[in-house]
């Protein structure tokens, strides 16, 4: 009886950051077609869907074992997914005078490094994974003093 509530439990944490994720994929091979090459829109869709569905079952797992609520899946996931959309948004329309740079009349200003980095699109999949963390251990650390 008990495994079949934390089944459900899981499936609907997983529902919930799945949902997001494809709606995020989504949006995001829509900003491909676009901004950019229309054709590579499919092979953003699959890879953020791919992600995702790495994401989502590693997520809903944390989110279970930490006995979180559904409304901390909505704000976590639903963080991950506006962060994607935003950063992908950003790396299609800031300018960059790639010219300019390769030549070395210029440099990428930090702003612009930070958004054409890939080390920015693999951190944002780890933020909710850190916060989700560091927010279950503050409310441990805040019930073990209540007692």
């Amino acid at each position: 009886m008990n495994q079949g509530i934390g089944r459900d439990s899981y499936f609907k944490h997983w529902a919930i950051a799945m949902g997001l994720l494809l709606l995020t994929a989504s949006l995001c091979a829509q900003l491909q077609m676009l901004y950019s090459e229309s054709h590579l829109a499919v092979l953003v869709f699959i890879f953020i869907t791919v992600l995702g569905l790495l994401f989502s079952t590693l997520f809903a797992w944390l989110q279970l074992e930490t006995k979180k609520s559904y409304c901390s899946s909505w704000f976590f996931a639903g963080f991950l997914s506006l962060s994607l959309v935003l950063c992908s948004y950003l790396d299609h329309t800031v300018s960059i005078d790639w010219a300019a740079v390769s030549a070395g009349e210029m440099q990428l200003t930090l702003y612009q490094k930070i958004i054409r980095s890939d080390l920015t699109f693999w951190l944002l999949f780890l933020f909710p994974f850190v916060f989700s963390v560091m927010y279950f251990s503050v409310r441990s650390k805040v019930a073990k003093t209540k007692k």
